[in-house]
């Protein structure tokens, strides 16, 4: 359950694998999931069924950024950063760092290492 609620927090540090897993399957799941309420809102007639894809949609619009903050600590920048993909062509690169680049080894200002955390678990 911890890892569950993980997802819609800012706090600590995610690595490259997390990232990747909760940003493409899971986000892609929950918006999957909004959609589809919206079409069975549709088809149905009846609009007010549409309310709870807005809460599945909101919900996975708060994971993914929580993880990419995430991210960007494990990188030791700033949540804020995340608001440098809202500039063209930039926001490129920095997906690309955000997918590629490992992260700061060892404890930094944001937590401790989530991969060293995985091998004490090993």
């Amino acid at each position: 359950m911890d890892r569950l609620v993980d997802l819609f927090t800012t706090q600590g540090r995610a690595n490259r694998a997390w990232y990747l897993w909760h940003v493409v399957l899971d986000d892609a799941a929950i918006f999957t999931a909004g959609i589809s309420i919206f079409a069975l809102a549709g088809v149905l007639g009846m609009l007010f069924l549409a309310l709870p894809g807005f809460g599945v949609i909101a919900a996975g619009v708060w994971a993914a950024i929580c993880i990419t903050i995430k991210r960007l600590h494990d990188l030791d920048r700033p949540g804020w950063h995340g608001l440098l993909f809202l500039i063209p062509l930039y926001n490129l690169y920095l997906s690309c760092v955000l997918l590629f680049v490992k992260g700061t080894e060892g404890a930094n200002q944001f937590g401790a290492d989530p991969l060293q955390a995985a091998k004490v678990l090993d």
